[in-house]
């Protein structure tokens, strides 16, 4: 998806913003299974509005730059960045404008279904990082798919998924070809929203790049059924899906 063709970078924090403890806490797999004297520079590659990119630099107390294909996300993170350890940079997953072994973790954020290339952003990471240097990786996988809150809302959705995600496999033998070996690997269930309600209205900004690519028929009618169903369940409820995680190494 080319976002700049769209309007969702105006909504797309409101529409995928969760806490800053809640970040922290999807970061927690990758800090306590990569020594912190190892990481002192950090790409956040589709870094997007740059909503994880500070707090990356906190969590391993590193510089790091965001990337991103995208000049209207990365106009909204460089209005919000306050930290002197960040900064930003207009490129792809494909042709990342730092020199080689440069740097010591690479970070990717529900991005892949984003990328032109998986094979050449992989090939990429192992040419910019040190040796030894890490990619992290936190994304939906195809495995997955029947996890996704909003299967029964929209009826075309799941397809539109399913085609644009990569399997556990094809991931891990993408990566394997580039010269990475898997060292760490988890599937958690991940909250997006407290309650329907609140997913609901989330859902209504069209931030979430698969409900951004249905019909507007499809949209309309499927946002009512949600917000029948929201209003049904209360806020008693929290809603999410399952998310991998998976920590590279370079060979």
């Amino acid at each position: 998806m080319d976002y700049d063709k769209t309007n969702v970078p105006d909504s797309y924090d409101a529409g995928r913003e969760i806490s800053v403890a809640s970040k922290f806490k999807q970061l927690e797999f990758f800090v306590k299974n990569i020594p912190a004297e190892d990481i002192a520079s950090i790409v956040d590659l589709g870094c997007g509005t740059g909503r994880y990119t500070s707090v990356l630099a906190e969590a391993f107390e590193a510089t790091v730059v965001g990337v991103d294909p995208s000049k209207k996300m990365l106009h909204q993170a460089r209005s919000k960045s306050t930290s002197g350890k960040t900064s930003f940079e207009h490129a792809s997953g494909e042709a990342i404008p730092l020199d080689d072994g440069s740097t010591d973790l690479v970070y990717l954020s529900m991005v892949l279904h984003h990328l032109t290339s998986l094979r050449g952003t992989a090939i990429e990471c192992a040419r910019i990082l040190r040796d030894n240097g890490r990619v992290c990786i936190r994304n939906t996988v195809a495995d997955e798919v029947s996890s996704y809150p909003y299967l029964d809302i929209f009826p075309s959705i799941g397809s539109i998924i399913q085609e644009q995600l990569y399997s556990r496999l094809e991931l891990i033998n993408e990566f394997k070809t580039a010269g990475f070996v898997l060292t760490a690997h988890q599937t958690v269930y991940s909250e997006i929203s407290p309650n329907w309600e609140k997913f609901a209205e989330k859902i209504a900004l069209r931030a979430d790049s698969f409900v951004s690519q249905l019909e507007d028929s499809e949209f309309e009618a499927g946002l009512s059924l949600l917000r029948a169903k929201a209003e049904t369940l209360g806020s008693g409820e929290r809603v999410g899906l399952n998310v991998d995680s998976f920590i590279f190494q370079k060979t």
